[in-house]
């Protein structure tokens, strides 16, 4: 914890801000009565620490991709005019049309090897395993004819990608040319399209930017604030009309980024609702997240505004004594801050449950 200008700024673990008095607030004397004070009292329990974040709700951009990336660019392997386009916002799932040239549609299957060759009877590889198990995965063709896990193009292939060419409306060859389908790791959201109809494309030309299909919340936090955070971390997610959602830490950027001249840097936070419907079609809506950093089963804990920064160093409370109704000083040692609730750990000698302190405002 470090003190700022006057005292008055302090840095408490897990990114909680207190503004404090520069000098401690005098005890009353030992005998005196205690007057007209705010008091609160000492709670003993489980205590959370959690930091809270201001985000919105996201397609994910970087799954299941490269991390970081703005987007996923779909490249096209077809020679022809663009006869078809996706809407903004569409999904394509694995044997779905992507777009249409020289009016065939290009369709996605799915695969972390991108199509590169035409594939035919007698090949071999791990874009020939990837058609293979999108064949028996889309139905036409069972694991017991067609082992998915193969990597050999068989004439079980072949049978299979017929009835998927008849089912697309492509030309029935049993083979898969170059340009015909493209593989992708996963069902994707039509983000951009660069193409025009009519326009005439080439093999190479980036043709759509594509996110992941699922949304997330995204946060833009301090880099001190970041530091305290961690994948898995879970998190509560509040939205406008109060209604709340479980989640956790998805991805923490290892990197911060500006956000603009004179911006201070943040680091992107990614949180993951526990369920997915949870911010479905909530895209780009306020949510506030707050996040579970650490925890203690059972701890003493009171206000932070109960605590008084000593001029000597160190803190203290102040404590009301209920046998006499007078104040006494204990200095304490903290722990850890619950953002949420306002409430700190502390040690203290003497310090127990019940007993009542003085808060701010006094």
């Amino acid at each position: 914890m470090a003190a700022g200008i006057g005292g008055l700024l302090v840095l408490a673990g897990g990114g909680a801000v207190l503004w404090l008095r520069p000098h401690p607030r005098p005890a009353a004397a030992a005998g005196s009565a205690p007057g007209h004070v705010a008091l609160a009292q000492v709670v003993q329990g489980p205590l959370t620490s959690q930091q809270q974040v201001s985000g919105t709700v996201q397609y994910i951009s970087d799954y299941p991709y490269t991390a970081g990336a703005t987007g996923y660019p779909v490249v096209d392997q077809a020679q022809g005019t663009i006869t078809a386009l996706p809407a903004l916002g569409q999904v394509v799932s694995q044997g779905q049309p992507f777009y249409r040239v020289g009016g065939e549609p290009v369709f996605l299957l799915y695969g972390r090897v991108p199509a590169y060759r035409s594939l035919a009877v007698g090949l071999a590889g791990q874009d020939v395993q990837e058609l293979n198990a999108d064949l028996v995965a889309l139905g036409y063709a069972t694991p017991a004819a067609l082992a998915p896990s193969s990597d050999a193009f068989t004439d079980a292939t072949a049978s299979a990608l017929e009835r998927l060419q008849r089912h697309a409306g492509l030309p029935v060859t049993g083979q898969l040319p170059l340009g015909e389908a493209l593989f992708l790791p996963a069902a994707v959201r039509v983000a951009a399209v660069t193409p025009t109809l009519g326009a005439s494309v080439q093999p190479g030309q980036t043709v759509l930017q594509t996110t992941s299909s699922t949304e997330e919340v995204v946060a833009q936090v301090a880099p001190s604030q970041a530091q305290q955070l961690k994948v898995g971390d879970p998190a509560t997610i509040t939205f406008a009309d109060g209604s709340t959602a479980d989640g956790a830490i998805r991805n923490v950027a290892k990197v911060a980024t500006s956000g603009g001249q004179g911006s201070a840097p943040t680091v992107e936070v990614d949180i993951q609702p526990t369920q997915a419907s949870a911010i479905r079609d909530l895209e780009n809506a306020a949510v506030q997240v707050s996040i579970v950093t650490a925890g203690v089963k059972d701890a003493l804990a009171l206000p932070v505004t109960a605590l008084l920064a000593q001029a000597a160093g160190g803190y203290a409370v102040e404590v009301v004594v209920a046998s006499s109704g007078t104040r006494s000083l204990v200095p304490v040692k903290l722990g850890i801050f619950d953002d949420a609730a306002g409430l700190v750990q502390v040690t203290g000698q003497g310090l127990s449950a019940g007993q009542q302190v003085v808060v701010a405002g006094t």
